[in-house]
């Protein structure tokens, strides 16, 4: 039973008018089976992580790079409780002979909140239409959002990140944006449906 509780993380909305919003896919995931990079540049990355006794586990890697220097660094999304951390990529570095020698950002082993959430995808993705109609949108842009389909996804979010504190801060929430979309984006806190991050994809002049 935990297993499955822990596992409903990812799923499609359909948000109809008079702000009905109802479920369109039984798509239900927890973390991601495969990495988000190519086969050849998984298996560069699992050949350097072996060679340096490091750990895939906990991780989605997103991004193999390679500087000028002959330098490769491996970016990664964390998962702590099956669930994604928002706010803490990690980025390993090697040098140009394979070997490790940093990490950008804190790895993070555990975050004593539990994976359950207060709210249900139909609340998330009503507050979400609330957030876009506060944010301007009308006419035909906003029946759009009204008649589409939204992914949320439940996370983990450090309310200090970016903020200087160097104390961490988490909090259960969602993440949800239009299908198919990059914005408008909205992070929402899962014990009080607070919004604690938007945007639209404008940049102000």
């Amino acid at each position: 039973m935990k297993k499955v509780l822990i596992s409903i993380i990812l799923i499609q909305l359909f948000a109809c008018e008079n702000e009905n919003v109802n479920i369109c896919s039984d798509l239900i995931k927890g973390k991601p089976i495969n990495h988000l990079i190519s086969d050849q540049d998984l298996n560069t990355v699992q050949s350097l992580f072996k060679s340096n006794n490091l750990s895939l586990d906990n991780l989605l890697v997103y991004k193999l790079q390679s500087d000028n220097l002959g330098n490769t660094h491996v970016r990664c999304y964390q998962y702590i409780n099956d669930l994604i951390v928002f706010t803490d990529d990690v980025i390993f570095h090697f040098d140009k002979q394979n070997h490790y020698y940093m990490t950008s950002g804190e790895l993070i082993s555990s975050i004593d909140i539990k994976p359950y959430p207060s709210m249900n995808t139909w609340q998330v993705g009503k507050s979400f239409l609330q957030i876009i109609k506060n944010d301007g949108y009308n006419g035909d842009i906003l029946k759009q959002f009204e008649d589409g389909c939204f992914s949320c996804e439940l996370g983990y979010y450090d309310l200090n990140a970016g903020t200087g504190y160097t104390s961490q801060n988490f909090r259960l929430a969602w993440k949800i944006i239009p299908k198919d979309l990059q914005y408008p984006v909205a992070y929402i806190n899962d014990s009080d449906n607070s919004l604690i991050y938007y945007f639209d994809g404008i940049i102000p002049d």
